[in-house]
């Protein structure tokens, strides 16, 4: 009994050694992250949602790229950038001029400076929680084709507005140097997920 309380012993501080030797996230690694983000939450959509209720109302929307860079800070937490794209696309009908053909071409812009706190578990897996501060750039674009008149009119809106993001993840790094990620919250999407570079 003995013996077998030693070997358990030597066993349970080898394990908890790896844990605090190789981690998933540590002071001075870099973190590139690439994904793919979905559904739009209303601070893509707003703008177009508008229009819901209009005749002939078809909305397209692309889904929204995401790359992020992390530098790790102090063992648990990382300092670092994102930014975003998102695409959307709508036709309708103008309600006051049923002739008329509306098209607006949507594009949104997210930058934003993060702060993350990580919880890693041994040098495989990663749960993390963060918040991000910055813009919203969109950008609207279109025309509206009238037939009885026979032309065109071209039109282009833009808007800057802060933006905030509260978001949780996993990562799980299935080599070295590569891993997948996934988060979750309130941001551009409500779900992202896609590929992590770690050096």
């Amino acid at each position: 009994m003995k013996k077998l309380r030693k070997i358990s012993l030597v066993l349970a501080s080898l394990f908890v050694t790896t844990l605090v030797s190789a981690q998933a996230f540590d002071d001075g690694k870099n973190i590139v992250s690439l994904g793919f983000g979905f559904p739009p939450t209303s601070k893509i959509t707003q703008t177009l949602s508008q229009y819901q209720g209009d005749q002939n109302y078809n909305y397209k929307n692309y889904g929204t790229g995401i790359i992020k860079f992390e530098h790790g800070m102090l063992k648990y937490f990382g300092i670092g950038l994102s930014a975003e794209y998102s695409g959307a696309y709508i036709t309708y009908v103008d309600p006051n001029i049923p002739d008329n053909t509306i098209t607006v071409n949507s594009k949104v812009m997210g930058f934003y400076g993060r702060l993350n706190g990580h919880f890693p578990i041994g040098d495989h897996f990663d749960i993390f929680a963060g918040v991000g501060l910055g813009y919203l750039y969109t950008v609207n674009s279109g025309n509206e084709t009238s037939p009885a008149a026979n032309n065109t009119t071209n039109f282009r809106q833009t808007a800057l507005q802060f933006d905030t993001q509260f978001t949780f993840g996993m990562r799980y790094m299935i080599k070295d140097h590569f891993g997948l990620f996934g988060e979750v919250g309130s941001a551009t999407t409500t779900v992202q997920m896609g590929i992590t570079i770690g050096f």
